[in-house]
């Protein structure tokens, strides 16, 4: 008998080594009492860690208990998630559930921003922060972990806070690197969220972590492939996913990602041979044709595939081990994992300065005895961290007595950045916008900026907004630009303006989530003139304009991006009050209407319906509040400006305008996007006489491009009004 098992265990051997599996069986069989304690180790790797969820799914087909679980970087995100007790299925279905350019960026939707952060974001190409001693600085990481860390706690709710890994369904434990000193961190207690970032923090590319007073990064730098450590915890049997690649060579290095990779290959390579000699099996992938940075659903598949495939090629040997140590697959307690909605029975914010909480807590719009999950708790967030006042914002939860407590930490920055815009168009060539923003939700004006134009119509604005409690925000703007613009008539450019305008206003506004409405008095003040192309005319006799007036506006928005929105409507509606100081007290109500809808119809086409509508509701108006129409969204000059594809800006409308717009949008790319658009314009000089002969209908063919520059529009147009063709085109960000 002994002879026959030697003989199979030479022939096992034999089978192993000649399809060139490396397979070291050290333990000792197990007694029908015991049984060795399997441990797996998940490399470092960026995106090809998806390859992890493959390796899983077939040790869970072969029945292959693990008992410990060591990982680094995306490894420990792989590892940590698994180890309390999800399975490969669910680990797959998250990451098809991802939108990764928004996961692995500091951006939330703009849907949860204000109108001002809007506006910043739509406008500036740049943006540098400006550090305490007032001097322009570079941040620690490109990527703050807003959105990546609220994921796993989205993930890990149920964990507690200050839990020990090694009581996991799966003893967990991960690698960082402690960049004060350099020392190897084994994370292996406390917050698991915090523990799988800083593990996975890569060094210029994300915010470092803090934890325990202690600044970490990306594990890989010293420990990429922890076996050891998995050693140390107790495995026996240890079996290693090595996604890393091999050095890349120099006609290799294309890209900061490669160089990235070769220096925490270098950094752990004294350890990498000690470690592999540790292993009983190492499972190591093909990642050909994918980088660490090839975070995609479709990418992902395939690396998933590819984890299954080069797992497949192990099942003897994993079959062997099973028969040899009669390892029995788990049941994994799912204590961890449900439920996955709570009741919120109170909010706590945690931060170190002073917090303006009525603000917060009216901004987090999540009401007490409420249950949530954690899609509710990300959009609560989501419209804090849309203020701009937090470096980042993430959440854990605790048992009371009458359900959960939510609580929040809240890191707060007194934001200061210069901000860069750019933009080039046939309407007023180059134009360049400077901005310098101060924002602090603990200071009564939370936020201050000041902009400036450069360019042919050059001009200043300065704003300033205080947040109260529950009280409405409060602001005041003040405006000074110079505008020169054609005036077209009968299709052909009848007049020159060249005119100054300046405003003040002081505004209180509320916003319901999407919803915004706001009541407004301002002041503001126009003096140039309109001239006749031949200069023998002007179009008015009066030259300035000093109106006071008062404003009620309400929107709703839920566009998904400004400039290419895939779906959603932008509603506008003001209603204004004028009275003309220099005139004699002349009175002028206005009332102007604005909505676009992007409406998909499949992936790539979508349905485009505009309506824009202005009422002059008196005929003693200023005839600087005329309608002014034509043109694109970008060579607006005032509000009461209205686009239309066909005419050039701008032509002057009768009081009581109304335009309808349709068309279809084709998306060619990922980054290009052809429209069809039909326009036309109903006007009269009462809201009750539209004048058919005064009807305008034209169209045309628009080509939108995304570039790091900002948007490239080209537009083609016609219309009955213009006497040829009109062009327009505009490379850069829209103000």
């Amino acid at each position: 008998m002994k002879t026959i098992n030697r003989l199979f265990s030479i022939f096992l051997i034999f089978l192993f080594l000649s399809n060139g599996l490396p397979l070291r069986l050290s333990a000792q069989p197990a007694s029908p009492h015991h049984r060795p304690k399997v441990g797996l180790v998940l490399s470092g790797g960026g995106a090809k860690g998806f390859m992890h969820i493959g390796v899983l799914k077939v040790l869970e087909q072969e029945g292959i208990p693990v008992d410990i679980i060591v990982g680094t970087s995306i490894g420990s995100l792989i590892g940590g998630i698994y180890s309390i007790g999800y399975s490969a299925d669910e680990l797959e279905q998250i990451v098809q559930q991802q939108k990764w350019d928004e996961l692995l960026s500091s951006d939330v939707s703009r849907l949860y921003l204000s109108p001002r952060d809007q506006a910043l974001k739509q406008r500036y190409l740049f943006s540098l922060p400006i550090n305490k001693e007032k001097k322009l600085s570079l941040p620690a990481g490109v990527i703050r972990p807003q959105n990546v860390l609220n994921l796993f706690c989205g993930l890990t709710a149920n964990v507690p806070v200050d839990a020990d890994f090694s009581n996991f369904p799966v003893k967990f434990a991960c690698i960082a690197a402690n960049i004060e000193n350099g020392n190897e961190e084994v994370l292996d207690r406390g917050f698991l969220p915090t523990a799988m970032y800083a593990s996975m923090a890569i060094p210029g590319v994300f915010m470092p972590g803090e934890r325990d007073g202690k600044l970490l990064v990306d594990g890989g730098v010293v420990n990429n492939f922890p076996v050891d450590v998995a050693k140390k915890m107790g495995a026996d049997i240890i079996i290693g996913v090595d996604i890393r690649d091999d050095y890349y060579e120099k006609a290799d290095i294309k890209s900061m990602s490669e160089i990235l990779l070769n220096l925490i290959n270098f950094y752990s390579k004294a350890k990498d041979e000690k470690n592999r000699d540790l292993c009983d099996i190492v499972i190591k992938p093909d990642g050909t044709g994918y980088s660490g940075a090839s975070f995609s659903r479709s990418a992902a598949d395939t690396l998933i595939q590819r984890g299954i495939d080069a797992a497949d090629a192990f099942r003897p040997a994993l079959r062997a081990l099973k028969e040899k140590y009669r390892l029995e697959p788990r049941t994994l307690s799912r204590q961890y994992i449900e439920p996955q909605a709570w009741r919120i029975t109170q909010i706590e914010l945690a931060c170190k300065d002073e917090l303006n909480k009525e603000f917060l807590l009216k901004n987090l719009n999540l009401e007490t005895g409420e249950t949530y999950n954690y899609a509710d708790i990300k959009a609560g967030i989501d419209r804090l961290y849309g203020t701009g006042g937090f470096r980042n914002i993430y959440f854990e939860l605790a048992d009371n007595e009458k359900g959960k407590t939510l609580q929040l930490h809240l890191t707060m920055q007194e934001e200061r950045s210069q901000n860069i815009g750019f933009r080039v168009n046939t309407t007023e060539a180059a134009a360049l916008l400077l901005n310098a923003s101060w924002k602090n939700f603990s200071r009564t004006f939370s936020l201050v900026s000041v902009s400036t134009e450069l360019s042919a119509n050059p001009g200043l604005n300065l704003l300033a907004e205080t947040n109260w409690h529950h009280f409405p925000d409060l602001g005041f703007e003040v405006n000074a630009k110079f505008q020169n613009y054609n005036i077209y008539d009968d299709g052909k450019k009848a007049f020159d303006a060249d005119l100054f305008y300046t405003s003040g206003k002081v505004y209180l506004e509320q916003r319901f989530r999407k919803f915004r409405t706001g009541f407004s008095a301002q002041q503001e003040y126009f003096d140039g003139d309109v001239f006749a192309r031949d200069n023998t005319q002007t179009l008015s006799d009066a030259t300035s304009f000093l109106l006071s007036g008062a404003s009620f506006y309400a929107s709703f928005d839920n566009m998904d991006h400004y400039y290419f929105p895939r779906k959603g409507t932008r509603l506008y509606v003001e209603a204004t009050y004028n009275t003309d100081l220099k005139a004699d007290g002349k009175n002028s109500p206005y009332l102007l209407f604005k909505m676009e809808n992007v409406v998909p119809i499949s992936r790539k086409v979508a349905f485009l319906a505009n309506v824009y509508g202005r009422g002059v509701l008196n005929s003693n108006y200023p005839e600087i509040k005329s309608t002014f129409i034509g043109g694109e969204a970008y060579s607006r000059y005032f509000n009461y400006h209205l686009p239309f594809t066909g005419i050039n800006p701008v032509m002057i409308g009768e009081r009581f305008i109304g335009i309808g717009l349709v068309g279809l949008r084709f998306r060619l790319s990922s980054s290009q996007y052809l429209s069809v658009v039909f326009n036309s314009l109903q006007q009269g000089r009462e809201y009750d006489e539209i004048v058919p002969e005064l009807a305008i209908y034209g169209g045309g063919i628009k080509y939108n491009l995304k570039t790091f520059a900002g948007p490239l529009d080209i537009t083609v147009g016609s219309s009955d009004f213009a006497k040829k063709p009109t062009f327009a085109a505009n490379l850069g960000l829209w103000f």
